[in-house]
């Protein structure tokens, strides 16, 4: 009997991983915070430290990124340090904190987080999958031929230097929709914009809350604002 070389059994696996690769779309996040309506910011330096993804994203036990046809995602992982890096940009560029770095010499907080929900799911309709007639009556009355859901829920901790907790702020987003495929909306930007919303809302939150020192952004010098 002829043996199958080692090569001839595992290159084949290999092989087709590799074509699912190349042909799919990796999934990345991205934030783009609305302005914020406060003309402060929280007088601090702040250290931030790697948000972690929550425990069921880690076992796989709830989905996770972009759930769609030829989408691949992340590791939990990985996902978590992309969200972190997201949120370290645009927290420094709209200045919610007089400083914040990934370290700090003498922070004097430390700001962190956890992924609790973080997925998008495009899917086709049912009645999308009838021959022939799917795409007469998604012509004649002009129906949207696919359902897209999703949630993001973080949770950010601020912690002091000696790591004790200070304050803890979630923010959550939900989406169910019906669409047609387009350029416009790929799949993720539902998603993006769902993160985006739930950072805008903590934003807020950390900018309202008056145990935090705050100063306006126009007078650097200006003592705290008791709100």
């Amino acid at each position: 009997m002829a043996r199958r070389s080692f090569m001839g059994s595992y290159a084949w696996p290999g092989l087709a991983m590799a074509l699912l690769f190349a042909c799919s779309t990796k999934y990345e996040p991205h934030l783009a915070l609305s302005p914020s309506p406060f003309p402060i910011l929280i007088d601090a330096k702040v250290e931030l430290h790697p948000f972690i993804a929550g425990e069921e994203l880690r076992s796989g036990h709830v989905p996770y990124g972009v759930v769609a046809e030829d989408y691949v995602n992340h590791r939990p992982s990985k996902m978590s340090k992309i969200i972190t890096a997201q949120i370290l940009e645009e927290f420094e560029a709209s200045g919610v904190f007089r400083k914040i770095s990934t370290y700090e010499a003498d922070p004097d907080f430390v700001l962190t987080g956890r992924v609790e929900k973080f997925v998008e799911h495009d899917r086709r309709k049912i009645w999308t999958y009838l021959p022939y007639f799917s795409d007469k009556l998604a012509g004649l009355f002009r129906l949207n031929t696919y359902v897209r859901s999703g949630e993001v829920q973080l949770t950010m901790f601020i912690l002091s230097p000696a790591g004790e907790l200070v304050h803890t702020y979630s923010g959550q987003a939900k989406f169910d929709e019906d669409f047609t495929p387009n350029d416009d909306m790929p799949p993720g930007e539902r998603l993006n914009r769902a993160f985006s919303q739930v950072i805008t809302q903590i934003r807020d939150e950390m900018l309202t809350d008056a145990t935090l020192p705050k100063r306006r952004k126009s007078d650097p010098h200006e003592q705290d604002i008791k709100r």
